[in-house]
């Protein structure tokens, strides 16, 4: 194996893991009304349009699909476009009337009030989604801007906004995809509860969710239990790296995806909860010495099932949530039971 390529993966993943925990720590407002205004657009029979650029108008192109055809619910087909895909009008608009109209053009033929524009764009710069901002608002179309790189110029031309606080391209496409699909699972889970397509009360968080309930502080606890899970494997890790012990340092690096896993599944439902996520300490957990590293990490592995069988009692009136709970007090049971193995330091 290629220790040198591995670790450039394990770093990688590591920095966007990073970068996911300080989105989850922003101020995710700009996400929650995102998310809303899907439900208020299909609500009124509206739509939602995407577009972006390069990348961009790759996530505008999936993130449509993932709302005509599915994502992870059977469900009725919801109406979304993306502006990136007709080849006949891109050119032709493009040759006849100059790239910077290209999605503007569109927007004033597909759009409607009521309608909902998602634009995608690293740098917040691009003439031609200025224009198509522009374009909604004249027709009466709300506007949410997936942003990074500080926001750029369309962070003042949109209803609403989300920078992702990073200058790197491929990072803030990542995050932008994950925060699409955070939206499209939110909408799917409302339409199971029947709320979407009836437009009734209950598009009311369901019981406990709000700030106060018991259900967004039980998560919350969990995500605080998770992140030091993460931040103790991987200074297990590093450390193992350090020793010349290649097989255990993999093996803590499969801990550490596991419950950086959990985090994130933990956070997302806060989201689809309409909770912001607390913000998590970032400082490492000090390590035992190597002889008492089985023994430890077995004791936090049984913490946090203890946990999770309390989270179950706390949440027993929100399915989903249990649903998630239950999938990953699953995941912990076998840690628990892997760690007893022979892999462990004795």
């Amino acid at each position: 194996m290629d220790q040198r390529l591995t670790s450039d993966i394990r770093g990688a993943l590591a920095d966007l893991a990073d970068l996911a925990q300080r989105v989850a720590s922003a101020d995710l407002g700009p996400v929650v009304q995102y998310a809303e205004w899907v439900i208020e657009a299909i609500e009124g029979g509206g739509k939602i349009l995407f577009c972006g650029n390069g990348g961009s108008a790759a996530d505008a192109q999936h993130l449509a699909a993932e709302y005509v055809v599915r994502m992870e619910r059977e469900r009725r087909a919801l109406p979304a476009l993306a502006l990136t895909t007709d080849t006949s009008v891109l050119t032709a608009q493009s040759n006849d009337r100059g790239y910077d109209h290209v999605f503007a053009r569109q927007v004033e033929a597909l759009g409607r009030p009521g309608d909902l524009l998602v634009l995608h764009s690293t740098s917040g710069d691009s003439p031609n989604l200025l224009v198509a901002a522009d374009a909604a608002r004249r027709v009466g179309l709300r506007s949410v801007a997936m942003l990074a790189k500080g926001g750029g110029a369309l962070l003042d031309r949109v209803d609403a906004a989300f920078v992702v606080p990073t200058g790197t391209t491929s990072r803030a496409q990542e995050i932008h995809l994950a925060l699409g699909h955070v939206v499209c699972r939110y909408v799917e889970a409302r339409m199971a509860e029947g709320s979407v397509e009836t437009g009734d009360d209950s598009r009311h968080p369901p019981d406990g969710a709000g700030e106060g309930g018991a259900v967004p502080e039980t998560l919350q606890a969990l995500r605080l239990q998770e992140k030091g899970q993460t931040l103790f494997y991987r200074a297990l890790a590093a450390r193992a790296e350090e020793d010349g012990d290649a097989a255990l340092a993999e093996r803590f690096n499969g801990l550490h995806a596991d419950e950086q896993h959990h985090l994130s599944r933990l956070t997302a439902r806060l989201l689809e909860l309409g909770v912001p996520p607390a913000e998590l300490p970032r400082s490492t957990p000090p390590l035992p010495p190597v002889d008492a590293w089985e023994a430890e990490a077995r004791g936090r592995e049984a913490d946090e099932v203890a946990a999770y069988e309390e989270a179950l009692k706390a949440c027993s009136h929100d399915g989903e949530t249990l649903r998630i709970l239950r999938e990953i007090l699953t995941s912990e049971t076998q840690h628990v039971a892997h760690l007893g193995g022979k892999w462990m330091p004795a």
